[in-house]
């Protein structure tokens, strides 16, 4: 399976299919019980570790004290950790939105896993969270939640946003202090219960944000300024004549290719504004990000959420604000 995205990859939307085609689209927004059961439905065990030790014709075994194999319930080996590692299952992370869900607060949209199973991802819309950046493009609210069962990402919850013109995902807001990580231990799962008390805070601190891409919107730039922006934050070494000839070929053609996302990104067309600006600049930047940077979908997503994307991502805005 070349997208390597378990399950054919959840997606919870009336919308079509994310990531190429893959995913199950549902009519109406499901319920925690209903998502749970197609991105993630298997429980995770902590299962003691046997050395085998061959001594001659003897074969001796003894358990690892120190260390448990993480396994799903449909025998898949995840991982192997040490003994201070507690599992949040995977109905806990979907029920986390159950009460955000009732109150009518959120609406979950898509969610599965990635890196074959060993992490496990939930994104919630907030309802009324729409703002408008220029006409034509708006930004919404959502939750992400995530957990792995290898110990490559904390149990977390932070604060996205995405432009409804093209669904590219910006910068997670942790600058503003909205993102929320605990280590897997036994108090992790009432850690991340209180973090469902902070969501309307949460969305004053997305209304904040939204003032920075209206800033964007709003600081004309010409297009040397633009490409020079992309250039600093992709390839620094270029904007340098005796350090750029031994920049590579590949990392030059990702430059000139952001480059060209100015004119060619999805959306542009229908918001004419957005031109000349540095909204323009950086979101040529999060296109790449949300929809290039990896080699496939599944490391785009992870990329995005959990690795270097999101750190691109929060560095690029931090680069725009200062145009």
């Amino acid at each position: 399976m070349a997208h390597q995205i378990e399950r054919n990859y959840a997606f919870f939307s009336n919308s079509k299919p994310a990531w190429h085609g893959l995913g199950t689209v549902l009519k109406g927004t499901p319920s925690a019980q209903e998502a749970w059961k197609l991105a993630y439905p298997w429980e995770v065990f902590k299962l003691p570790l046997d050395a085998r030790l061959e001594d001659g014709d003897q074969i001796h075994h003894m358990e690892c004290q120190e260390h448990s194999a993480i396994v799903r319930s449909d025998g898949k080996v995840l991982s192997v950790m040490g003994k201070g590692y507690e599992v949040i299952q995977p109905h806990s992370v979907f029920s986390a939105f159950e009460p955000m869900i009732d109150s009518g607060l959120v609406e979950l949209e898509a969610g599965g896993s990635l890196c074959e199973g060993k992490k496990l991802w939930v994104l919630g819309k907030i309802k009324d969270s729409d703002q408008t950046v220029l006409p034509n493009d708006m930004v919404k609210a959502y939750l992400l939640f995530a957990t792995s069962f290898d110990g490559s990402i904390k149990l977390s919850a932070s604060m996205t946003a995405t432009r409804v013109v093209c669904a590219n995902t910006l910068a997670q807001a942790q600058k503003a202090g909205i993102d929320f990580k605990v280590k897997h231990t036994a108090s992790a799962k009432m850690k991340f219960d209180s973090y469902v008390d902070e969501v309307h805070k949460l969305l004053s601190s997305f209304r904040q944000s939204v003032e920075s891409y209206k800033h964007l919107a709003e600081r004309k730039v010409t297009r040397t300024v633009q490409e020079e922006y992309i250039t600093r934050l992709l390839e620094p070494d270029l904007l340098d004549a005796k350090k750029s000839a031994d920049v590579s070929t590949k990392a030059k053609n990702k430059v000139y290719h952001v480059i060209d996302l100015l004119d060619s990104q999805r959306g542009i067309e229908k918001v004419p504004a957005m031109r000349g600006t540095a909204w323009q600049a950086y979101n040529a930047v999060s296109e790449y990000i949300t929809h290039e940077n990896g080699r496939n979908p599944d490391s785009i997503l992870n990329n995005q959420y959990f690795g270097d994307g999101a750190r691109l991502n929060e560095q690029a805005l931090s680069l725009a604000m200062a145009l």
